[in-house]
Parts: C-alpha cells; sequence; structure tokens
C-alpha cells in the first residue's frame, strides 16, 4: 500500500519547478531517475529506503477528468488546463508521507494549483 498523493498544477512543471520541489522536500535526500519509467525517486541517505517516487508531469486534456477521479471541484482558475503530477510514498512509513507531502505542497506554492492525498 502506498500514500499518494497528487498536485494538480495551473501551470506547467517544468524542470526547475520539479527540481525545486524535491529539494523543498528534503535537500539531504538521495535522488535518482528511472526514465524509462518516467519516474524521480528520493531515498533516506543514512539506510537507502526509498521514501518517494514522482511521476512525470500529465496534461489532463479531457475536461473533468481531474474532478471525477479525485472527487475534488476545480475552479476556473485553471484556464482548462491542468497538469497532474502524482507522487507514492510507504504507507507504513511517517517520514516517508511527510517528504510527500511537503514536495506536492511545494510543487503547487510553485506552479499554482490544488493538493490531493490519498488520506
Amino acid at each position: 500500500m502506498t500514500f499518494d498523493t497528487v498536485a494538480l498544477c495551473r501551470a506547467e512543471p517544468d524542470p526547475a519547478a520539479m527540481l525545486g520541489a524535491l529539494l523543498a522536500a528534503g535537500s539531504e535526500l538521495k535522488m535518482d531517475t528511472v526514465e524509462a519509467a518516467g519516474l524521480m525517486r528520493l531515498f533516506d541517505p543514512g539506510d537507502g529506503r526509498l521514501l518517494l517516487s514522482v511521476e512525470t508531469a500529465r496534461l489532463v486534456q479531457v475536461p473533468g477528468e481531474a474532478e471525477r477521479l479525485l472527487g475534488l471541484p476545480l475552479d476556473d482558475s485553471f484556464g482548462g488546463r491542468i497538469w497532474w503530477v502524482e507522487s507514492h510514498a510507504p504507507a507504513a512509513d511517517p517520514r516517508a508521507a511527510d517528504v510527500a507531502r511537503r514536495f506536492t505542497a511545494a510543487l503547487v506554492e510553485i506552479t499554482g494549483g490544488l493538493t490531493w492525498m490519498s488520506r
């Protein structure tokens, strides 16, 4: 099971925004990428355990799809363009959940938008 977060971004999360949010999640954390899967991952520097996996940003192209999937009402400030950035943290790890929350909050602060969390 995972603790999942979604950043619904008003502006496209460019590489600088993603890097800024990853650093805000924990500048001491180790990062790697899995290019074939479109993932960025953060690890604990001490024991190497996985704390967060972040998927590549996707443009939601179907009107109302984000609202349908997450049950969130979205206002007109998105202008019909919503960028979806999903992240997953191990559910049993409180530190991982904190990292996920910090990443998502930082990304939404940079790009504008809303956050959704599985709990």
